[in-house]
């Protein structure tokens, strides 16, 4: 068996055809691995060969010497074939492909139709329609292009591996004895057959991926060539928006364009807004999953907190202040709608019109549902006035045509706009309902451009009249969605600091406050920016003003002999700020404000914290550096600058720095710790980077340099647990029975919870005093926290106890001696005796 398997690298080396052969050879897909043999080959033809071979000793060499190196090849080139047949048996899955071609052919037909379309009627909403369409083909089709030449790069390797073997000059020694060329002859043979089989599988695999890329890349030129028309007649239609491009309101039949029906032209614009929408989903499925998984895990962080807040507080102060929480609380499904539908709406800048209007479907369904109960009646009115204008703008801003159905239905909106924007100026004067400072300039802008949507209706400019409209509606409406959204955040994160630790209602509260003050303003420029995105995409300006601002912040500017752009300098600052901000606030997203009505326990996050924002403000340092594309080398420079001013003057900043990495690390003292520094004690409320903050019994707050934490003498009293031992000295009356005090003394803290029993209490005669005789008093505590109320109810029992046995606690007394009083007043004092004697 050990010969038989020293034969089949042979094969390889002298039976494979010539070239000629393998080039001129049919290609066949093989239907399975055991009928793909392009030529038929026996053992007879295979004889016939080597024996005609061998009569040139410079083709083969008859030896029985090389045994153990054609073992060695056999195994190798056996397994080579093995693997290379397996990986071709499983193919290369251009199911995806395929199936997909068929609609990538119907949109580039709907595509060419719409295009022949555009100049009867031109309509930026159309043209943009097709540019989204296009931009998603392209971008599949990209894909897909770059899975073809993958499979097209690994069938080439395949290729060269098997045929490296016939260049394998060790292969050419054949067995001389006759028995084992006999029976070398047969394994050859079968190694033939199963080296031709791989061979046509990959060249079957090669013309069908072959055939593939080509299909491929002839649809990728065509959509590459329709995108720069679209491209070029935004560019050129852009100026003329608000043009006249239609006939006017009160000349229905005197223009020479054919009227349109209105529900066939709804009826192929939904069509074709479907149509894109599929490609976008076939593209972008893996962002839906995203967004989904995210909505979940919304979902998930604020029914947890909610629960913690429950299961940490009594039930009416737990209700209390979940109570602050009125959307997130009361709303979570409605609350994890809009978080999700806003993001959305606000990333998906260059996604299909259909899918941005269905974001805002399901974002202001959800709104709907929680203004119900929140606003007044007037208001939600108003609100449903709103909704029902978005509707019909979201219709207008589908269709691909012009109809004088549409026409109306605009003038229609826009007269009604004003109305309620006349209305909602009255309603907003008038109530007292709580609303955002900028409300009434929103619908100041709300008026103006519906008045303007209304004279371009009357100016038969049908674009510039949707623009205008939708702009109106949307930024209203969208300041809203922004403006709950902003909300939702701040209130989340509220219960995340609640959920974090015990505190009272009104502590909880001002905790909550805090940390709106330090986010509100972040969300709010955050909130404003996606509103202006989002108004700048409905106008078709986003792309202009995101071409121009990015080649204003990446054109290069020279600083002596450095390059720098305005986006490096802004991302740069950018990245800092967020780090700094992160930082900030990881100890309330933890809990670690320092404020609880409990007795100062440690947190379990303890130091850690420390380390974490250390870790946020390097790595945004870091990030800064990388994003703004700062090389990395000019730290070096930094440093160094660092250097010479630690030498002059930053000594003790960056010893406080370098201590405040030690206290993470050896962690002497944690938040919540109870410690004593020089004359100062409370307990810890925050480690900071540079500095430590101690909440003072007296309800200060100490800021102490962690230098001093380091480099003085700390007393922790919480290091290990919590007990502690509390002591107090008690004087009763000379004569008092000494047994009986001890006995008093010590029932005071029988059965008394938080006195732990051991070690326990112990009584001792401490001295004899001027006026009484001292006890000294040990016992321990489960809770420093509850010292002085422990041992104010302890000193209350003994006081008690003593009186009702008749001991007395004495106080001071002194004996005075006169040795000697002027005569005077001895008169004095005498005869005012008497005189009180008269009377």
């Amino acid at each position: 068996m050990r010969y038989k398997r020293l034969l089949l690298p042979i094969l390889l080396l002298l039976c494979i055809s010539t070239q000629a052969q393998r080039h001129s050879t049919k290609v066949q897909t093989p239907k399975t691995a055991d009928t793909i043999h392009m030529v038929a080959i026996d053992s007879a033809a295979i004889s016939k060969r080597l024996t005609q071979l061998a009569k040139d000793s410079t083709h083969i060499i008859k030896s029985d010497t090389a045994v153990a190196a054609l073992i060695s090849r056999i195994e190798n080139y056996t397994l080579m074939l093995n693997d290379v047949m397996t990986s071709l048996k499983r193919g290369f899955d251009t199911s995806i492909i395929v199936a997909g071609m068929p609609l990538v052919d119907t949109s580039l037909q709907l595509v060419k139709y719409n295009i022949a379309g555009l100049s009867r009627t031109p309509n930026i909403n159309d043209i943009y329609t097709n540019k989204v369409m296009l931009d998603q083909l392209q971008r599949q089709l990209d894909y897909w292009q770059t899975d073809l030449f993958s499979y097209y790069d690994k069938l080439v390797k395949i290729d060269d591996t098997i045929h490296s073997v016939r260049r394998d000059t060790a292969m050419r020694s054949i067995p001389a004895e006759s028995e084992l060329y006999g029976f070398y002859v047969g394994q050859l043979t079968r190694l033939v057959h199963k080296f031709r089989a791989v061979d046509s599988a990959n060249k079957a695999n090669l013309v069908k991926i072959g055939l593939l890329q080509n299909q491929v890349a002839n649809r990728y030129i065509e959509v590459s060539n329709l995108l720069e028309d679209m491209n070029y007649r935004l560019e050129q239609f852009s100026p003329h928006m608000f043009s006249k491009d239609y006939r006017y309101i009160w000349k229905p039949h005197r223009d020479s364009i054919n009227p349109l029906e209105f529900f066939p032209v709804l009826r192929n614009s939904l069509h074709k807004s479907a149509q894109v929408l599929t490609v976008f989903f076939a593209i972008q499925w893996p962002i839906f999953i995203l967004w989904i998984l995210l909505a979940g895990l919304f979902t998930w962080w604020i029914r947890t907190n909610i629960r913690r807040i429950r299961r940490n507080h009594p039930e009416q102060e737990g209700e209390t202040i979940l109570q602050h929480a009125r959307y997130v609380y009361r709303f979570p499904i409605a609350c994890t709608v809009i978080f999700i539908t806003t993001l959305s709406s606000v990333l998906s800048i260059r996604y299909p019109i259909l899918y941005t209007e269905i974001t805002w479907a399901l974002s202001m369904l959800a709104l709907t549902y929680v203004f119900y109960t929140h606003l007044p009646k007037t208001l939600f009115r108003s609100w449903l006035m709103l909704m029902g204008l978005l509707l019909v703008y979201s219709v207008s801003n589908l269709l691909i045509e012009v109809t004088y159905a549409e026409q109306w239905g605009l003038l229609i909106a826009a007269v009604l706009c004003l109305i309620l924007g006349r209305k909602l100026l009255k309603e907003t004067a008038l109530t007292t309902f709580a609303k955002p400072k900028w409300t009434r300039l929103v619908i100041k802008l709300f008026i103006i451009t519906s008045a303007l949507s209304l004279l371009m209706v009357l100016q038969a400019s049908m674009g510039g009249a949707k623009i205008l409209g939708s702009i109106a509606v949307v930024s209203t409406a969208m300041a809203m969605n922004l403006f709950v959204f902003v909300k939702i955040m701040l209130e989340a994160v509220y219960l995340q600091v609640e959920a974090k630790k015990n505190s009272s209602t009104f502590i909880s509260f001002m905790d909550y406050q805090d940390v709106q003050r330090k986010l509100k303003t972040f969300l709010t420029v955050l909130g404003t920016a996606g509103w202006v995105v989002i108004i700048a995409r409905n106008m078709y300006i986003y792309d202009f003003l995101y071409e121009g601002f990015g080649k204003v912040l990446s054109e290069k500017h020279h600083l002596g002999t450095s390059d720098f752009t305005f986006s490096s300098v802004i991302i740069f600052i950018l990245m800092i700020w967020i780090a700094f901000v992160a930082s900030q606030t990881i100890a309330y997203l933890f809990g670690n404000t320092g404020q609880s009505t409990e007795p100062a326990k440690k947190t379990k996050f303890g130091s850690a914290l420390l380390l974490l924002r250390l870790a946020v403000l390097a790595g945004g340092i870091l990030l800064a550096f990388a994003a703004s594309g700062i090389p990395m080398d000019k730290i070096t420079i930094v440093i160094g600058a660092l250097g010479v001013g630690i030498g002059f003057g930053l000594q003790n900043i960056v010893n406080n720095l370098v201590s405040g990495i030690i206290l993470a690390f050896e962690k002497p003292i944690e938040v919540g710790d109870v410690i004593e520094l020089g004359t100062r004690s409370g307990v810890v409320k925050e480690i900071g980077i540079r500095s430590s903050k101690i909440s003072a019994y007296d309800g200060s707050v100490v800021v102490v340099p962690n230098g001093d934490l380091i480099s003085q003498q700390l007393i922790n009293r919480t290091m290990g647990d919590r007990t502690r031992r509390v002591d107090f000295t008690l004087g009763v009356a000379y004569g008092s029975n000494i047994q009986q005090v001890n006995d008093i003394i010590l029932s005071a803290f029988v059965n008394r919870e938080g006195v732990l029993t051991v070690p326990a209490p112990i009584v001792q005669l401490y001295q004899f005093g001027d006026n009484s005789v001292d006890f000294r008093v040990y016992f321990w505590i489960s809770d420093l926290g509850n010292a002085g109320t422990l041992q104010s109810d302890v000193l209350t029992f003994i006081y008690d106890a003593l009186n009702k046995a008749g001991i007395d606690l004495p106080y001071p007394q002194r004996d005075l001696h006169i040795k000697s009083v002027d005569a005077e007043v001895v008169r004095k004092w005498t005869s005012g005796g008497d005189e009180e004697k008269k009377l």
